[in-house]
Protein backbone atom coordinates (compact mmCIF):
# COMPACT_ATOMS: atom_id res chain seq x y z
CA UNK A 1 0.00 0.00 0.00
CA UNK A 2 1.51 3.41 -0.86
CA UNK A 3 0.73 5.06 2.40
CA UNK A 4 2.12 8.23 1.11
CA UNK A 5 -1.40 8.83 -1.04
CA UNK A 6 -3.25 6.46 1.32
CA UNK A 7 -2.85 8.44 4.41
CA UNK A 8 -3.59 11.93 3.07
CA UNK A 9 -6.32 10.82 0.80
CA UNK A 10 -7.84 9.36 4.43
CA UNK A 11 -7.61 12.45 6.36
CA UNK A 12 -8.90 14.49 3.69
CA UNK A 13 -11.78 12.27 3.18
CA UNK A 14 -12.69 11.48 7.13
CA UNK A 15 -12.18 15.39 7.66
CA UNK A 16 -14.76 16.04 4.80
CA UNK A 17 -17.18 13.01 6.72
CA UNK A 18 -16.43 15.23 9.85
CA UNK A 19 -17.67 18.05 8.95
CA UNK A 20 -20.89 16.86 7.48
CA UNK A 21 -21.57 15.37 10.70
CA UNK A 22 -20.82 18.09 12.37
CA UNK A 23 -23.15 20.20 10.37
CA UNK A 24 -25.02 17.64 11.47
CA UNK A 25 -24.62 17.66 14.73
CA UNK A 26 -25.31 21.68 14.88
CA UNK A 27 -28.26 21.28 13.08
CA UNK A 28 -29.64 18.63 14.93
CA UNK A 29 -29.03 18.60 18.43
CA UNK A 30 -28.01 22.39 18.81
CA UNK A 31 -31.40 23.64 20.71
CA UNK A 32 -31.55 27.36 19.75
CA UNK A 33 -33.98 28.49 22.29
CA UNK A 34 -31.36 26.73 25.53
CA UNK A 35 -28.53 26.28 23.00
CA UNK A 36 -27.50 23.15 24.30
CA UNK A 37 -26.72 19.97 23.20
CA UNK A 38 -29.87 17.21 22.62
CA UNK A 39 -28.83 13.52 22.85
CA UNK A 40 -28.87 12.71 19.02
CA UNK A 41 -27.00 9.96 16.93
CA UNK A 42 -24.77 12.68 15.88
CA UNK A 43 -23.00 13.68 18.49
CA UNK A 44 -22.00 9.62 19.15
CA UNK A 45 -21.21 8.98 15.49
CA UNK A 46 -18.82 11.88 15.03
CA UNK A 47 -16.96 10.97 18.46
CA UNK A 48 -16.97 7.30 16.61
CA UNK A 49 -15.58 8.27 13.49
CA UNK A 50 -12.72 10.59 15.40
CA UNK A 51 -11.57 7.87 17.16
CA UNK A 52 -11.68 5.45 14.31
CA UNK A 53 -9.55 8.01 12.31
CA UNK A 54 -7.19 7.97 15.33
CA UNK A 55 -6.55 4.91 15.85
CA UNK A 56 -5.67 4.05 12.23
CA UNK A 57 -3.44 6.61 12.02
CA UNK A 58 -1.72 5.22 14.75
CA UNK A 59 -1.81 1.99 13.34
CA UNK A 60 -0.55 2.81 9.70
CA UNK A 61 2.19 5.60 10.21
CA UNK A 62 4.59 3.10 12.23
CA UNK A 63 7.15 1.40 9.43
CA UNK A 64 8.95 2.85 6.70
CA UNK A 65 12.31 5.24 7.17
CA UNK A 66 13.08 7.20 9.74
CA UNK A 67 14.65 10.90 8.63
CA UNK A 68 16.79 13.02 10.87
CA UNK A 69 17.12 15.58 8.68
CA UNK A 70 15.41 18.19 8.13
CA UNK A 71 16.56 19.29 3.97
CA UNK A 72 15.69 15.19 3.21
CA UNK A 73 12.77 14.93 5.81
CA UNK A 74 10.56 17.36 3.99
CA UNK A 75 12.11 17.32 0.30
CA UNK A 76 9.48 17.23 -2.61
CA UNK A 77 10.07 18.21 -5.71
CA UNK A 78 6.55 18.13 -6.64
CA UNK A 79 4.59 21.05 -8.19
CA UNK A 80 1.15 19.86 -6.37
CA UNK A 81 3.73 20.34 -2.97
CA UNK A 82 4.36 23.95 -3.84
CA UNK A 83 1.05 24.96 -4.78
CA UNK A 84 -0.41 23.65 -1.66
CA UNK A 85 2.40 25.55 -0.12
CA UNK A 86 2.16 29.14 -1.88
CA UNK A 87 -2.03 28.67 -1.21
CA UNK A 88 -1.41 28.30 2.60
CA UNK A 89 0.99 31.56 2.73
CA UNK A 90 -1.89 33.58 0.70
CA UNK A 91 -4.37 32.61 3.03
CA UNK A 92 -2.46 33.27 5.59
CA UNK A 93 -1.16 36.68 4.47
CA UNK A 94 -5.60 36.82 3.86
CA UNK A 95 -5.25 36.09 7.08
CA UNK A 96 -3.10 38.59 8.66
CA UNK A 97 -5.45 41.63 6.46
CA UNK A 98 -8.62 40.10 7.90
CA UNK A 99 -7.54 39.98 11.50
CA UNK A 100 -5.95 43.85 11.37
CA UNK A 101 -9.11 45.02 10.12
CA UNK A 102 -11.14 42.88 12.85
CA UNK A 103 -9.19 44.51 15.36
CA UNK A 104 -9.59 48.11 14.67
CA UNK A 105 -13.17 47.68 13.96
CA UNK A 106 -13.18 46.00 17.88
CA UNK A 107 -11.05 49.13 18.60
CA UNK A 108 -13.50 51.59 17.65
CA UNK A 109 -16.11 49.85 19.34
CA UNK A 110 -14.36 50.15 22.29
CA UNK A 111 -13.36 53.79 21.83
CA UNK A 112 -17.21 54.22 21.88
CA UNK A 113 -17.85 52.55 24.84
CA UNK A 114 -19.84 49.41 22.91
CA UNK A 115 -17.03 46.50 22.86
CA UNK A 116 -16.46 44.92 25.81
CA UNK A 117 -12.92 44.42 25.01
CA UNK A 118 -9.79 44.21 22.53
CA UNK A 119 -8.98 41.09 20.91
CA UNK A 120 -5.12 41.49 21.32
CA UNK A 121 -4.10 38.10 20.41
CA UNK A 122 -5.91 38.23 17.38
CA UNK A 123 -3.92 41.16 16.63
CA UNK A 124 -0.84 39.10 17.25
CA UNK A 125 -1.80 36.50 15.22
CA UNK A 126 -2.73 38.14 12.55
CA UNK A 127 0.69 40.25 12.77
CA UNK A 128 3.01 36.62 13.15
CA UNK A 129 1.10 35.19 9.99
CA UNK A 130 3.09 37.53 7.80
CA UNK A 131 6.37 36.45 8.55
CA UNK A 132 4.98 32.97 8.58
CA UNK A 133 3.57 33.31 5.32
CA UNK A 134 6.69 34.53 4.24
CA UNK A 135 8.95 31.74 6.00
CA UNK A 136 6.34 29.10 4.48
CA UNK A 137 7.18 30.21 0.86
CA UNK A 138 11.27 29.90 1.42
CA UNK A 139 11.03 26.52 3.07
CA UNK A 140 8.62 25.34 0.37
CA UNK A 141 10.61 26.59 -2.55
CA UNK A 142 13.55 25.00 -0.82
CA UNK A 143 12.26 21.93 -0.42
CA UNK A 144 11.18 21.86 -3.92
CA UNK A 145 13.76 23.00 -6.20
CA UNK A 146 16.45 22.27 -3.03
CA UNK A 147 18.45 24.11 -1.37
CA UNK A 148 17.78 25.61 1.95
CA UNK A 149 19.02 29.24 3.27
CA UNK A 150 21.40 28.89 5.70
CA UNK A 151 18.78 30.33 8.76
CA UNK A 152 16.35 27.48 7.95
CA UNK A 153 15.86 26.19 11.83
CA UNK A 154 15.04 29.77 12.73
CA UNK A 155 12.15 29.87 9.90
CA UNK A 156 10.54 26.58 10.92
CA UNK A 157 9.96 28.39 14.04
CA UNK A 158 7.49 30.95 12.72
CA UNK A 159 4.47 29.33 11.53
CA UNK A 160 4.35 27.57 15.21
CA UNK A 161 4.64 31.06 16.66
CA UNK A 162 1.38 32.20 14.47
CA UNK A 163 -0.66 28.99 15.71
CA UNK A 164 0.04 29.60 19.39
CA UNK A 165 -1.84 33.38 19.51
CA UNK A 166 -4.36 31.18 17.42
CA UNK A 167 -4.63 29.15 20.27
CA UNK A 168 -5.20 31.51 22.74
CA UNK A 169 -7.47 33.62 21.24
CA UNK A 170 -9.69 31.07 20.35
CA UNK A 171 -9.98 29.92 23.95
CA UNK A 172 -10.52 33.50 25.27
CA UNK A 173 -13.21 33.84 22.72
CA UNK A 174 -14.94 30.58 23.85
CA UNK A 175 -13.69 30.24 27.52
CA UNK A 176 -16.92 31.78 28.97
CA UNK A 177 -19.15 29.67 26.93
CA UNK A 178 -20.42 26.50 29.15
CA UNK A 179 -21.26 24.19 26.12
CA UNK A 180 -18.30 22.61 25.46
CA UNK A 181 -19.37 20.60 22.61
CA UNK A 182 -19.83 23.86 21.35
CA UNK A 183 -15.94 24.57 20.54
CA UNK A 184 -13.63 21.62 22.28
CA UNK A 185 -13.34 20.56 17.91
CA UNK A 186 -11.64 24.12 17.32
CA UNK A 187 -9.21 24.19 20.59
CA UNK A 188 -8.16 20.14 19.28
CA UNK A 189 -7.79 21.28 15.89
CA UNK A 190 -5.37 24.65 16.87
CA UNK A 191 -3.86 22.04 19.53
CA UNK A 192 -3.15 19.43 16.93
CA UNK A 193 -1.68 22.24 14.09
CA UNK A 194 0.63 23.50 16.72
CA UNK A 195 1.97 20.20 17.76
CA UNK A 196 2.63 19.20 14.40
CA UNK A 197 4.38 22.30 13.24
CA UNK A 198 6.40 22.08 16.64
CA UNK A 199 7.56 18.08 15.34
CA UNK A 200 8.25 19.71 12.03
CA UNK A 201 10.89 22.42 13.42
CA UNK A 202 12.02 19.40 15.72
CA UNK A 203 13.95 18.21 12.50
CA UNK A 204 15.85 21.51 11.88
CA UNK A 205 17.28 21.13 15.67
CA UNK A 206 18.13 17.14 15.44
CA UNK A 207 15.57 16.21 17.57
CA UNK A 208 13.46 14.34 14.99
CA UNK A 209 9.56 12.81 16.02
CA UNK A 210 8.49 11.52 12.35
CA UNK A 211 5.44 9.74 13.89
CA UNK A 212 4.77 12.82 16.14
CA UNK A 213 4.76 14.99 13.36
CA UNK A 214 2.74 12.51 10.80
CA UNK A 215 0.15 11.83 13.69
CA UNK A 216 -0.65 15.46 14.70
CA UNK A 217 -0.46 16.91 10.87
CA UNK A 218 -3.03 13.97 9.85
CA UNK A 219 -5.55 14.46 12.94
CA UNK A 220 -4.72 18.70 12.08
CA UNK A 221 -6.01 17.92 8.99
CA UNK A 222 -9.19 16.00 10.04
CA UNK A 223 -10.17 18.47 12.79
CA UNK A 224 -9.18 21.85 11.15
CA UNK A 225 -11.65 20.60 8.42
CA UNK A 226 -14.32 19.58 10.55
CA UNK A 227 -13.86 23.56 12.34
CA UNK A 228 -14.77 24.66 9.08
CA UNK A 229 -18.53 23.95 9.94
CA UNK A 230 -18.94 26.25 12.94
CA UNK A 231 -19.42 29.12 10.91
CA UNK A 232 -16.02 31.05 12.67
CA UNK A 233 -15.25 34.43 11.68
CA UNK A 234 -13.37 35.54 8.55
CA UNK A 235 -9.92 35.67 10.39
CA UNK A 236 -10.47 32.37 12.12
CA UNK A 237 -11.71 30.36 8.75
CA UNK A 238 -9.18 31.38 6.91
CA UNK A 239 -6.38 30.22 9.47
CA UNK A 240 -8.14 27.02 9.75
CA UNK A 241 -8.10 26.64 5.71
CA UNK A 242 -4.69 27.56 6.13
CA UNK A 243 -3.77 25.08 8.35
CA UNK A 244 -5.52 22.12 6.19
CA UNK A 245 -2.80 23.22 3.02
CA UNK A 246 -0.25 23.25 5.16
CA UNK A 247 -0.47 20.38 7.50
CA UNK A 248 -1.31 18.19 3.72
CA UNK A 249 1.76 19.60 1.79
CA UNK A 250 3.84 19.04 5.49
CA UNK A 251 2.48 15.33 6.18
CA UNK A 252 2.62 14.68 2.37
CA UNK A 253 6.08 15.40 1.83
CA UNK A 254 7.21 13.38 4.83
CA UNK A 255 5.08 10.82 4.16
CA UNK A 256 6.74 10.52 1.01
CA UNK A 257 10.26 10.44 2.55
CA UNK A 258 9.19 7.46 5.03
CA UNK A 259 6.91 5.19 3.10
CA UNK A 260 7.08 5.95 -0.49
CA UNK A 261 9.22 5.35 -3.93
CA UNK A 262 12.48 7.77 -4.03
CA UNK A 263 12.30 10.73 -6.22
CA UNK A 264 13.86 10.76 -9.83
CA UNK A 265 17.32 11.58 -9.41
CA UNK A 266 16.39 14.79 -12.55
CA UNK A 267 14.10 16.37 -9.65
CA UNK A 268 15.78 15.77 -6.95
CA UNK A 269 18.64 17.60 -8.71
CA UNK A 270 18.83 21.95 -8.03
CA UNK A 271 16.66 23.37 -9.80
CA UNK A 272 17.22 26.89 -11.57
CA UNK A 273 14.09 29.10 -12.27
CA UNK A 274 12.70 28.96 -15.51
CA UNK A 275 13.75 32.22 -17.01
CA UNK A 276 17.23 31.44 -15.79
CA UNK A 277 17.48 28.08 -17.44
CA UNK A 278 16.19 29.27 -20.86
CA UNK A 279 18.67 31.99 -20.72
CA UNK A 280 21.68 29.54 -19.88
CA UNK A 281 20.31 27.36 -22.76
CA UNK A 282 20.16 30.23 -24.81
CA UNK A 283 23.97 31.12 -24.01
CA UNK A 284 24.95 27.65 -24.82
CA UNK A 285 23.30 27.02 -27.89
CA UNK A 286 24.99 27.75 -31.27
CA UNK A 287 25.20 31.73 -32.27
CA UNK A 288 23.53 32.36 -28.89
CA UNK A 289 25.46 35.18 -26.47
CA UNK A 290 27.94 32.52 -25.22
CA UNK A 291 29.18 31.91 -28.96
CA UNK A 292 29.11 36.35 -29.37
CA UNK A 293 30.92 36.60 -26.36
CA UNK A 294 33.56 34.36 -27.56
CA UNK A 295 33.83 36.35 -30.63
CA UNK A 296 34.20 39.69 -28.89
CA UNK A 297 36.88 38.47 -26.98
CA UNK A 298 38.57 37.21 -30.10
CA UNK A 299 38.09 40.38 -31.64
Amino acid sequence: MRKDIALPVLALAGGGACLALRRWQLAAALDPETELFRSVPATPVLIGVLALLALLFLVLIPGGGKPEDYPAAFRCPSSLYMTLVTAGSLLLLAAAALGTLGFFRAFQLWRDGLGQGLPVMELLAAVLCIPSAAALMILGRGHYRGGLPACYPGLTTLPGYAALPWLVGIYQEYSRDPVVLRFADMILAVVCAVLALYFAASFAFRHPRPRLCLFFSLMGIVLNLEALANGQSLFFTALTAAAVLVLLAQSWALLRTCFGPAWPECLLEDRMPSGALERAEGDNAPGGAGVENHHREDD
